[in-house]
């Protein structure tokens, strides 16, 4: 039996080609939802046009605060403690997996559940290091602890391999890159021509702990953001979070009364996808975004002192450091976009081939 344990939006997103091409075998699959996102959940599922149902470890409002999110972790743990075996019974090793991503709390809540069941445990997104425990925080802390309990690394290329070699209890597998290769083409294929669009603009995406709960950094974002205002138009996608936070810092009616300044709500995947393949340049914070914008080729500013992805690094993302010279000279290059449709290069075999080869021992 395989069993995938997710939490959030980005994970659903990279696990949904996995899930996709399950649910096509016809292989045995159960979908459990920690709760850790809720909102727009629902509209990734239609948007990969998954079909198994899920169930969920803990199903309440999507926390929004630092206080909410504690008390959803320390309520997630306890059930992860005392009703793994229910969840995944009889479990065995040999005929079981349960399948996490990334670096988020339901990583390590997802790897506990399988550790503690007795099935294996397999990461997707394995092997990735900042070596900072600060930048970016609390992932880097995530993964050293879902390190510890998993006995399968997916590792999206060899320097993540590398990483994991002195973890010698754990199988490593190279899918040589990331399975948001495989989401971003489906998301690209979907996309018609009249989605292309001539308008010039910027796309801010702004969500972690890290920036919006540091006023310093959080400061210097927002100057960032009216800076990049005065070059081209803004669209602002508002996550829950950081609203909530632009709201009690004082920042959102600055940002609102700005008339080149457009904020729009969190989307899908295939809309928020055509938001940046259209755009001039990004300012993000977002791992997955650094992906993605190396896969479109897109001008990036990563809002980060440190990245755990080497993709786009000297190329098209560039590290902001918080550095004013640095956003000052990003800003100061950004240029017209021409009007043209993506294109991507999914390797053959794909990261999602290269998963479901290994994972034929446990389709029953």
């Amino acid at each position: 039996m395989i069993y995938c344990i997710i939490g959030t939006r980005a994970q659903l997103i990279k696990m949904a080609p996995i899930i996709a091409c399950i649910e096509e075998k016809k292989w045995p699959l159960r979908i459990i939802h920690t709760g850790q996102h809720v909102i727009s959940m629902d509209d990734l599922r239609s948007d990969f046009n998954l079909k198994s149902p899920w169930e969920y470890l803990l199903k309440k409002p999507e926390a929004k605060t630092v206080f909410s999110s504690l008390k959803w972790l320390t309520h997630i743990l306890y059930l992860s403690f005392f009703k793994a075996k229910k969840l995944i019974p009889n479990a065995n090793i040999n005929n079981d997996i349960v399948l996490v991503h990334g670096d988020t709390f339901s990583t390590v809540i997802g790897a506990l559940i399988g550790k503690l069941s007795g099935a294996s445990v397999g990461h997707i997104e394995s092997g990735l290091r900042s070596f900072n425990i600060w930048n970016p925080f609390p992932e880097e802390i995530n993964r050293l602890i879902t390190f510890s309990l998993i006995n399968k690394a997916y590792c999206p290329g060899s320097w993540a391999v590398d990483n994991l070699e002195k973890h010698k209890n754990i199988e490593l597998i190279d899918t040589k890159q990331n399975t948001l290769i495989d989401s971003l083409y489906i998301a690209l294929q979907k996309l018609s021509k009249e989605t292309l669009s001539n308008d010039q603009y910027g796309v801010i995406s702004i969500h972690r702990f890290e920036n919006i709960y540091n006023k310093k950094r959080l400061r210097f974002i927002i100057d960032t953001v009216l800076l990049a205002a005065t070059k081209k138009h803004i669209i602002f996608v508002m996550h829950p979070v950081t609203q909530k936070r632009l709201l009690k810092t004082g920042y959102l009616s600055s940002i609102k009364s700005n008339k080149n300044i457009t904020l729009k709500n969190r989307c899908g995947y295939i809309e928020f996808t055509s938001l940046l393949a259209n755009s001039s340049f990004v300012i993000t914070d977002g791992g997955s975004n650094q992906e993605e914008l190396t896969y479109l080729n897109t001008p990036t500013l990563l809002m980060r002192k440190a990245t755990e992805r080497p993709e786009g690094l000297g190329k098209n993302i560039v590290l902001s450091n918080y550095s004013t010279k640095i956003t000052h000279d990003f800003i100061s290059s950004i240029k017209p976009k021409e009007k043209n449709r993506p294109v991507i290069a999914v390797p053959d075999p794909s990261p999602t081939n290269i998963i479901m080869n290994s994972l034929k021992h446990f389709k029953g």
